[in-house]
């Protein structure tokens, strides 16, 4: 990020920039840099699953449950390459306006294992609002160096010597330590004297071992356009042209001009050399179709990569506002109607890929999330306006469910009582949107998670029903048994409630006013308010208690059901604000009259 030496322009104070020259590069350290302490740190997540075809839907017949190894599983890294970048995510404190709260949002955050910001600047340097939605989510973020033909010179000047050159490393883990993400993209696409190109590779080497050696769990990926020959000679493949820079570093970024022949090659190169780094293998997809079948068809050379298996790289996932922006000019449309077609367009898109995808949820407690997507029309605090300008600011983005919603089969369409669920801007508890329902078929899955149950859990959520009398939304918990591969559906919904006759179903009951306060007594704190209802949202406490349960209970899932009475309207629907889960005060248990014991009590 390339600060300004005086105090003259206050603007530039409040944006993040990258890094144009190489001197300034090097003059990195001597900041300021106002906003490295107003980075989050990365949150964890749990282990991978792979949801399959049937990832919306949230069931509990008896069976395993299985988690894999993050690491031993194809890895999915989105590059975010948005028209230059540096736009409305520049500012660290947002940006408000009518025109700026219908901008690009990313929010599939659980298939995502890295997160590349990438313009076409010589050192990007991620925005504080990307860093900040990323990390929240538990995703990884590095940035990008880039020497395109244009600047050749600039990629001599950082191999002029040996020791030049590591001066720039070290400029380079600097500003990744400093701004508080996890490395680079190292994109080359200039011609080099074959002479410089052993120089090239150690930079890349030395690079990645600073890096390792500086930031724990960093890494450093090479993108495939200059071979070792000096030439910029794209291979589209890994192959003996390009090893060089492969072997120096984590990975390769493939670019996207490949074939299944080319993988073939490329899978007979790890076979042969190098069997335990296939999966640093990443492959180029140009969501806007550069070289192959792409846009809404993504999934196709997705799935081509993935039977191999190899990692993919997606670049330029905008397109999905991107591609409406000419028609959304063209008909005059308001932004409201904007909104809604970006995110009926971007979640087809994502809904065809996801069975193909392995997914990540939250695994820490206390866990809180209001589905705020980092932009709305106003600003709300526990459904309280603090703002009514519009805003923009990726920065508020909260925890996003683990699924994208199912979106209606028309475009244009303002609602569909066949959609899963939706993100709704018309009414929020906390930020600028919230989920809204209305299908009440089956359980939804909202998170694939992985909380323990070896203590008691509080469970909390704030919703707001269009027909009280004929609709009710509850959380729906899926706890589960590894050593016996059963499960438990524990309903969190109203007290009239009831569930199915089957032995693995519970109904917790909920806390009355006086149980809620009897926690606050205990101890217990709660980012929702202990009581009934807060500015026209309901709010519901459970206690789930493990008293009875046996070691080794986890909460895996939590899912939500809509349940219509028989006189209930089609368009009937309810509003979720925000769901909090903590862990419980077993010590004062008993005071709780209406705590929830959880059995499983089928026989071994």
């Amino acid at each position: 990020m390339e600060e300004e030496k005086t105090d003259c322009d206050s603007a530039h104070a409040q944006m993040c920039q990258p890094i144009l020259t190489l001197q300034a590069l090097l003059d990195f350290e001597q900041g300021p840099h106002p906003w490295k302490n107003l980075v989050e740190p990365i949150a964890p997540r749990s282990r991978s699953r792979h949801l399959g075809d049937r990832y919306q839907v949230l069931e509990f017949a008896d069976g395993p449950v299985t988690q894999v190894a993050n690491e031993s599983r194809p890895q999915v890294l989105l590059c975010h390459d948005f028209k230059g970048n540096y736009l409305n995510d520049r500012y660290i404190n947002g940006v408000q306006g009518e025109e700026r709260w219908v901008d690009y949002r990313f929010y599939n955050w659980a298939a995502i294992d890295i997160f590349c910001y990438f313009s076409h600047h010589f050192v990007t340097v991620p925005t504080l609002q990307w860093l900040n939605c990323a990390h929240r989510n538990g995703v990884k973020v590095i940035g990008t160096l880039i020497v395109e033909h244009k600047n050749v010179q600039l990629l001599r000047d950082i191999l002029q010597s040996e020791e030049f050159m590591r001066r720039v490393v070290e400029a380079l883990v600097a500003v990744s330590k400093v701004c508080q993400f996890h490395g680079w993209l190292l994109n080359i696409e200039c011609g080099l004297e074959t002479g410089k190109v052993g120089l090239l590779r150690d930079f890349v080497q030395l690079l990645t071992e600073r890096c390792h050696a500086e930031i724990p769990g960093s890494l450093v990926i090479w993108y495939d356009a200059i071979a070792k020959t000096g030439r910029l000679e794209w291979q589209n493949e890994l192959n003996s042209a390009n090893d060089t820079f492969f072997l120096a570093c984590d990975g390769i970024f493939l670019n996207y001009a490949w074939d299944r022949q080319k993988l073939e090659r490329t899978e007979s190169y790890i076979r042969n050399y190098c069997p335990d780094r296939r999966l640093d293998v990443y492959v180029g997809i140009d969501v806007f179709g550069r070289s192959q079948k792409a846009q809404m068809d993504t999934h196709a050379p997705l799935e081509q990569v993935l039977s191999f298996p190899f990692s993919v790289a997606l670049f330029a996932p905008g397109w999905t506002f991107e591609s409406l922006e000419e028609s959304s000019r063209r008909d005059r449309l308001e932004p409201d109607d904007r909104n809604v077609l970006f995110l009926q367009m971007n979640d087809r898109f994502w809904n065809r890929l996801w069975r193909h995808l392995y997914v990540r949820g939250p695994v820490q407690l206390p866990f809180y999330s209001s589905f705020c997507l980092g932009s709305g029309k106003f600003y709300n605090r526990l459904g309280r306006t603090q703002s009514a300008e519009c805003w923009f600011n990726l920065a508020k983005q909260h925890f996003q469910p683990t699924i994208p919603y199912t979106p209606p089969l028309e475009y244009g369409t303002r609602s569909d009582p066949l959609a899963h669920w939706t993100h709704h801007f018309d009414g929020a508890l906390d930020g600028g949107s919230c989920l809204k329902l209305r299908n009440d078929a089956r359980d939804k899955r909202l998170f694939a998670c992985d909380f323990p149950c070896d203590d008691d859990l509080i469970v909390c959520y704030a919703h707001r029903r269009s027909n009280p009398t004929a609709i009710d939304l509850g959380l729906v918990l899926k706890a589960y048994c590894g050593r016996r591969h059963e499960c438990l559906r524990i309903v969190c919904a109203n007290a009239d409630c009831h569930v199915g006759e089957r032995s693995n179903e519970v109904r917790a009951l909920p806390l009355d006013k006086e149980q809620s306060l009897q926690l606050l007594k205990l101890g217990a704190t709660s980012q929702l308010p202990l009581a009934d209802t807060v500015n026209g949202w309901d709010i519901r406490y459970y206690y789930l208690s493990a008293e009875r349960l046996p070691v080794g209970i986890r909460i895996v899932d939590i899912g939500i059901k809509l349940h219509k009475e028989p006189d209930a309207h089609e368009n009937d629907h309810a509003l979720l604000g925000a769901i909090h889960l903590q862990a419980g005060i077993p010590a004062h248990r008993d005071r709780l009259l209406q705590r929830t014991v959880l059995v499983f009590d089928r026989p071994e």
